[in-house]
């Protein structure tokens, strides 16, 4: 596999839970500047490798290097400084405001005597502007919309800076709406410069928006390259066990997965 471009790379990876292997040796590696979608069947290993790219889940095997250094070398406040990660179960404390959780983004830029700068209300600022979240400031995070929560959320990445955003199953129980809402908002943010890799379930809103896919089945990463190069007939019925034709989008030109 070719690594020359990447910025996040995992070789021989191996995870397990409760003694249980899930993920099988599999080699990822994540392309600098690129919107990467991590595509597979329920219980595939997706979301796994997300979080163990992340730190969030120890491995067994394997080595990860991030911008050519182990992932383990990172201290926690410098490795949250380059990469940021949205869980699936992202939960905010009870009573919380939107604009008091989107300034949590900027823990692991204060040291322990280090106080709130200009550059923290800058930072927050600019990430609740790009987010359309200003006006939502002052609401409380549980008494809002799941899209907007799910707009708060990606704010707080954004107020932490990291060059690199993971995303597990963002548009998981939004309405069809806030999905390409928030889909729309990840593309612009790639465009404007972040590496951002999502875990999604829905085949043609990856095709749609991803530079980059890495289908898994079992525990194993498939196949890795773009939509036009992995989305066929024969490889959707492999991994997805869907009868289907693939046909060009109408309104964007990429794959479009069209069931029989």
């Amino acid at each position: 596999m070719k690594h020359d471009d990447a910025v996040l790379t995992a070789t021989g990876l191996s995870i397990s839970y409760d003694g249980r292997a899930v993920v099988h040796s599999v080699d990822v590696a994540l392309t600098e500047g690129a919107f990467t979608v991590i595509l597979g069947p329920n219980a595939s290993g997706k979301s796994t490798v997300l979080r163990s790219l992340a730190r969030v889940h120890k491995r067994d095997d394997g080595d990860i290097v991030f911008d050519g250094k182990s992932l383990d070398a990172y201290g926690s406040k410098e490795l949250a400084r380059r990469l940021g990660l949205l869980p699936q179960d992202a939960v905010s404390p009870e009573g919380m405001r939107v604009a008091d959780l989107i300034s949590r983004g900027r823990h692991p830029h204060h040291s322990a005597v280090q106080r709130w700068t200009t550059e923290d209300d800058e930072a927050t600022r600019a990430a609740m502007a790009a987010t359309g979240t200003t006006a939502l400031a002052q609401r409380f995070v549980d008494q809002l919309s799941g899209g907007q929560r799910q707009r708060v959320w990606v704010a707080l990445l954004l107020a932490q800076q990291t060059d690199v955003m993971l995303l597990d199953e963002p548009t998981t129980f939004l309405d069809i709406a806030y999905q390409f809402e928030l889909l729309d908002l990840l593309r612009d943010l790639n465009r404007g410069g972040k590496t951002v890799v999502a875990v999604l379930h829905d085949l043609n809103q990856a095709a749609r928006y991803a530079d980059q896919l890495i289908l898994m089945k079992d525990g194993e990463v498939v196949a890795t390259g773009s939509p036009s190069e992995l989305l066929t007939a024969e490889r959707v019925h492999d991994v997805f066990g869907i009868e289907a034709v693939v046909v060009d989008d109408p309104v964007t030109g990429t794959p479009m997965v069209v069931r029989r």
